[in-house]
């Protein structure tokens, strides 16, 4: 199960927490085009999941290198298990009694596999050694010094390795990593903490970013599903608050960043245009994803509204609202 943060984060066992789906779906929604991934993968013989198995497929490199360090680390085979919080020495051992498991299952069936084949020719290549990944949103002060890891050479800061080529595991400190465009699906994933800080990120990439496309509508369906919640927990409600106050806003930032303030009026009321545009379609794609209806004549009505505190105000609305009604109320 995925990890929590050491502060709130952390509920009970009893309780399903909404933001425990929240990296393997971004996880298999970013791999999935690069390979087999599987998430709550079973481990035998003693029943065992892991939270992400991905299988990379040789001819999808492009694919994985569209992901940034999520597809650097998924280049070879591996499970890859995501900790809001800093793991401790103990999750850390499970962590490895689950690779070791997954590693001594893979080779009995390569080994299977070889012994019932008639022709020599089609059994599989060599055995592939599986690659264990932790990714924490804490630092785990405490494995780092008494594993005596350093950073891994010719990666970011905040990646270790651990082990060698004899347990193949490595350890990605979300917490350390740049905070920078490539880092960014693997610091979604970490979730805890870290989670408002990278949707803010995500949120000033272009409209077309493929980041955008691999978690833009898992976001949007969780904040659905919280904002229909009848009473809410602080890491909940902070999510919503993010994604109402920081996201959009943030995307509207990182779109005006680094254009010239001394260009002509014309090309200002371009740009107004354009936000105008962004912050309409954004109030159709909200109401989309909640699976309320908008007839033609309230869509027209949205896209030619143009002054964006009422924009705002139908988003916010949007996100939490029953009916179409109760998101244009307000006179234009």
């Amino acid at each position: 199960m995925l990890g929590r943060s050491e502060r709130t984060w952390h509920s009970p066992a009893t309780v399903r927490n909404r933001f425990d789906q929240l990296a393997k779906q971004i996880g298999k929604e970013a791999l999935g085009p690069s390979g087999a991934t599987v998430a709550h993968d079973e481990i035998s013989p003693e029943t065992q999941h892991a939270d992400l198995r991905h299988e990379p497929d040789p001819a999808r490199e492009a694919e994985r290198a569209r992901l940034g360090l999520l597809g650097r680390i998924a280049a070879v085979l591996c499970l890859i298990e995501i900790y809001g919080h800093a793991p401790d020495g103990e999750e850390f051992r499970a962590c490895l009694a689950k690779h070791i498991a997954f590693w001594q299952q893979r080779a009995r069936k390569v080994r299977v596999h070889r012994r019932r084949q008639e022709k020599p020719q089609r059994s599989p290549g060599a055995f592939v050694e599986p690659f264990l990944w932790i990714i924490t949103a804490g630092v785990p002060t405490a494995l780092l010094t008494k594993l005596k890891l350093t950073s891994a050479r010719d990666w970011p800061a905040g990646v270790y390795f651990f082990g060698e080529d004899v347990l193949r595991v490595g350890i990605v400190v979300a917490s350390e990593l740049p905070r920078d465009r490539s880092t960014l699906l693997v610091r979604l994933m970490a979730a805890g903490p870290l989670l408002r800080q990278a949707i803010e990120d995500l949120g000033r990439l272009p409209a077309d970013a493929h980041e955008r496309a691999v978690a833009e509508q898992i976001l949007l369906n969780l904040h659905h599903a919280l904002g229909k919640k009848p009473s809410r927990t602080p890491e909940e409600q902070e999510f919503i608050v993010t994604m109402h106050n920081t996201w959009e806003k943030a995307r509207e930032l990182g779109r005006a960043e680094g254009r010239d303030e001394g260009r002509n009026e014309g090309r200002n009321e371009g740009r107004a245009e354009a936000r105008a545009e962004t912050r309409a379609g954004a109030v159709l794609t909200v109401l989309r994803v909640r699976g309320i209806a908008v007839p033609d004549a309230a869509r027209e009505r949205i896209l030619a509204q143009r002054d964006p505190g009422q924009l705002e105000r139908w988003l916010e609305k949007a996100a939490v609202a029953a009916s179409l009604d109760e998101v244009l109320d307000e006179p234009s």
